[in-house]
């Protein structure tokens, strides 16, 4: 059975196994009765692969064995294989400067051989290398490759664990929403391919992308798709271990801690019966963070202790590895003193040319040095550049809010001043005795809709300036479309009665996605606007209606539009305070807010005007 590769914070174990130490000796004692280069070739390249893993710094002397011969034998599959093999060794060891320089190299002589397929993996792992560097613009663009090599061989294996690699790399950004949809392509084809190794692996990168949201209950959810796949198989145990780590740290976080516990149990008892350390050490530290939260700090004291105590024992197995190591590299260099020893005589006929060959070497290795210091000068030259792009983006964005900032004032300072003047002169005029009624109740009037339309700029205002305070992202649900008119016909019928104005509903639409809060604003202020620009006795038409796949809410009016240069304005966010029919006064926000808050939610706002033949606002929400 494949072995499924969870994406978590899971250590290595680093146990070493007697079996592949066997095998690692019996090659070595081929290496030293071997003198065909073919059979050397492929033991240097078998003894490399075993040190792949455990030592990297001995890999790498043996894959530059496997790079001499093969080109000495004109190998270039060889050649290219080994240098890949190098820089995933160079990779391991955190020096990523040497593991790009080989893993450019096997994709060059890939690309020579026309192997796509090999050519698809080496574009991967230069990818990851940025990764390792945070570099992600430079981790997409190889990603982007090697994903169109993979389509053009319509390989849906090798596709599908693209898509989910590039979900991984998206999850480290913390782009958990880009994550998911990389992680469903792959989820889609491995089960087009019924691969259920790939789709129980895809089901549980799903779940940890859905537990980094924190959304708890579709994450047990994957689990649960996952368990089904794995239980039906023959799982090794190690396996269930690390699964059931997964989903006990998951109910921890979402404070199921009764379940958690039964979680880890099962997790530990599946490692100790697999003998893997490293998972059951994990248990013990997810397990401190759970009784932590808990305030059982007698536990967590005890967990605490497991893990530092298990994680000092494999610190302890660690280097009894490296002595068997040692021990193996002492046979490799005792053949190498003999083979030294009997041409000791040649190498002192030779000592001038191997002088020479020192210096050229040195020359070469200055020069190489100078390369890469110059390419890590450019690489520094151009992070200074998108850095210095990025500063100058947002002093542009900075001296445009600062406009916005300052129309707002310039709007604030003179509609407050007008309706603050009104009021003035009402209380002044109030208790007048020479007033007549009439005149009274025209004052009234005339205050009312002065402290009618403060208000609503001051709601306005607030609404703005808290969108641009926190830049927070509205949660979308299902909203009731008749309540939504309902509540903005009643919040403006008072003005729509001062001028006779009659408001029509209709819906063809009752319910749709959206967010109840901005879009009650949005139709609240366009009603406004409508009855501010609509003649008395005048008619206002709401619908609510479905679209190529859009839901749209328009407002349309018989008021007195607006010509061209008025509509190219508004578009433009010119804020500028208009007079209303009934020379009604307004602060020119209400549209610029209307158009702000719908971005939130991918939504937008289409105007259609004509002098004298009324206005169309139509609120387009996303499909």
């Amino acid at each position: 059975m494949k072995r499924i590769i969870f994406v978590v914070s899971l250590f290595l174990s680093v146990t070493a196994h007697s079996q592949p130490q066997k095998e690692v000796d019996s090659l070595l004692q081929l290496l030293d009765k071997t003198t065909a280069d073919t059979t050397l070739l492929s033991l240097n390249r078998s003894i490399g692969n075993f040190y792949m893993d455990n030592n990297a710094d001995k890999a790498i002397g043996y894959f530059i064995k496997v790079q001499e011969l093969a080109k000495k034998l004109n190998l270039p599959l060889q050649l290219a294989n080994s240098y890949y093999s190098t820089g995933f060794c160079y990779l391991v060891k955190g020096d990523y400067d040497k593991s790009l320089s080989n893993y450019q190299q096997s994709i060059r002589l890939y690309e020579k051989l026309k192997d796509t397929f090999r050519l698809s993996n080496a574009l991967m792992s230069v990818g990851n290398v940025y990764g390792s560097n945070n570099n992600f613009k430079k981790v997409n663009e190889y990603y982007q490759k090697a994903q169109m090599l993979v389509e053009a061989i319509k390989d849906s294996v090798q596709l599908s664990s693209i898509y989910s690699e590039r979900g991984n790399i998206l999850n480290q950004q913390k782009k958990y929403d880009s994550a998911l949809v990389y992680q469903q392509k792959a989820l889609l084809l491995a089960k087009q391919m019924k691969d259920q190794y790939l789709v129980s692996n895809t089901y549980i990168n799903i779940g940890l992308t859905y537990k980094h949201l924190d959304h708890v209950k579709e994450s047990l959810s994957y689990y649960d798709s996952a368990f089904s796949i794995l239980n039906s198989s023959e799982t090794p145990t190690d396996i269930w271990a690390a699964f059931y780590n997964n989903v006990a740290s998951t109910h921890s976080q979402a404070g199921n801690f009764a379940k958690a516990k039964d979680a880890f149990d099962k997790s530990i008892a599946y490692a100790l019966k697999a003998g893997s350390p490293a998972i059951e050490m994990e248990n013990y530290r997810n397990m401190t963070d759970m009784y932590e939260r808990m305030n059982d700090y007698r536990l967590q004291s005890f967990y605490q202790k497991k893990y530092y105590t298990l994680k000092d024992s494999l610190f302890s197995a660690d280097n009894k590895n490296q002595l068997t190591q040692l021990e193996a590299d002492f046979q490799v260099e005792k053949k190498n003193a003999e083979i030294v020893k009997k041409d000791a005589e040649v190498i002192q006929q030779k000592s001038q040319r191997n002088i020479f060959i020192v210096i050229a070497v040195t020359a070469l290795l200055m020069v190489t040095t100078l390369f890469f210091a110059l390419r890590r000068i450019r690489e520094s030259n151009t992070l200074l550049q998108d850095k210095n792009e990025q500063i100058n983006k947002q002093k542009d964005e900075l001296q445009s809010l600062n406009h916005v900032k300052d129309r707002l004032f310039s709007v604030i300072s003179h509609d407050l001043r007008n309706p603050l003047a009104t009021l003035k002169s009402y209380l002044t005029l109030s208790n007048n005795p020479s007033l007549t009624d009439e005149k009274k109740e025209q004052f009234r009037a005339q205050t009312f809709q002065a402290v009618t339309q403060t208000g609503s700029m001051l709601d306005n205002l607030l609404t703005w300036a808290n969108l641009q305070i926190k830049n927070s992202h509205p949660v979308v649900a299902l909203i009731d479309f008749n309540d939504l008119m309902l509540d903005a016909v009643s919040d403006v019928k008072a003005q729509a009665d001062q001028k006779m104005i009659s408001i029509e509903t209709k819906a063809e639409v009752i319910t749709a996605a959206g967010n109840k809060q901005i879009l009650s604003i949005a139709l609240r202020n366009l009603l406004t606007n409508a009855v501010k620009f609509s003649h008395k006795n005048g008619r206002i038409q709401i619908h609510c209606f479905q679209q190529n796949s859009h839901t749209c809410i328009s407002v349309k009016d018989e008021g007195s539009g607006m010509t061209g240069e008025q509509l190219q304005q508004l578009m433009n966010n010119s804020i500028e305070t208009t007079t209303g029919t009934g020379g009604e006064k307004g602060s020119g926000l209400g549209i610029f807010l209307v158009k702000e808050l719908l971005q939130k939610i991918n939504g937008k706002l289409v105007i259609e005007s004509k002098k004298e033949q009324g206005s169309l606002f139509t609120i387009i929400l996303p499909a």
